[in-house]
């Protein structure tokens, strides 16, 4: 049985989970794409209450980029890079989309997890003896 992960996940702004109407709504873009997503504090939130959100947002980032995921960030979200550098991780590629095409071509062009591409090399079944 194949696993159905794609391995990637977006770090997402509140913008892009929850929009206003008639604004992008990235996470509908995201799920048809193949992303998964963690939504990031929303920016309403006061810097003590964010602080250990984006702490443990970053924990799972560091936890994930260990097993060969890959990650992009959709918006901003001020105290992301820090929390991220707390743990020994890199901002990833980011992007403010300002239209679904650009979100699109924006994902299209993330390189393939380390994961997914070992898991390219497994063989699809056991060989019988």
């Amino acid at each position: 049985m194949r696993d159905e992960r794609s391995y990637r996940v977006a770090l997402v702004a509140d913008c892009y989970v929850n929009p206003e109407p008639g604004q992008l709504d990235g996470l509908a873009m995201l799920a048809a794409a193949g992303w998964g997503v963690m939504q990031l504090p929303d920016d309403r939130y006061p810097a003590e209450v964010a602080r250990p959100l984006l702490a443990e947002v970053a924990e799972q980032v560091e936890e994930f980029t260990r097993r060969g995921y890959g990650f992009v960030v959709v918006g901003e979200r001020d105290g992301l890079a820090e929390a991220l550098a707390l743990v020994g991780v890199a901002l990833p590629d980011r992007i403010v989309p300002a239209s679904a095409a650009e979100l699109r071509e924006f994902l299209a062009v993330q390189p393939v997890p380390s994961a997914l591409a070992a898991e390219a090399d497994w063989p699809a079944t056991a060989a019988p003896e």
